[in-house]
């Protein structure tokens, strides 16, 4: 969930498509109740698998350019929704409950972010 000055919004209640995994992989999210205005209002997260059981850094994108959106308070909005969306990504790759404990796997958010985004 995301929450701001400005609004709450349940990223799980708002996911289109996720196919995640201990080998890291996507996640969409439809974002047109907080930027109404935009075509194809779509932000999301993925995660390349970079060999030895390690996932790289998570990555944010949208559809569409911050740049469209209406206002500064709209695009300082925009980012904290992008990091909340990796935070989300981040929390169900890392399930300690899966039989998969090892150092990769139950890696911080801070420490993930400063692993390479892709292997090659």
């Amino acid at each position: 969930m995301t929450t701001s000055k400005k609004t709450t919004f349940d990223i799980s209640e708002n996911i289109i498509s996720c196919d995640a995994s201990y080998r890291g992989g996507t996640l969409k999210v439809d974002v047109s109740e907080l930027f109404p205005s935009v075509d194809n209002p779509v932000m999301g997260a993925y995660q390349n698998y970079l060999g030895g059981g390690m996932r790289g850094a998570i990555v944010g994108g949208a559809m569409f350019d911050p740049d469209e959106l209406a206002n500064d308070n709209e695009r300082e909005l925009f980012h904290e929704v992008a990091e909340s969306i990796k935070k989300y990504f981040h929390d169900i790759t890392n399930d300690e409950e899966d039989g998969m404990n090892d150092e990769w796997n139950t890696m911080d958010y801070e420490k993930n972010q400063n692993m390479p985004v892709s292997g090659y």
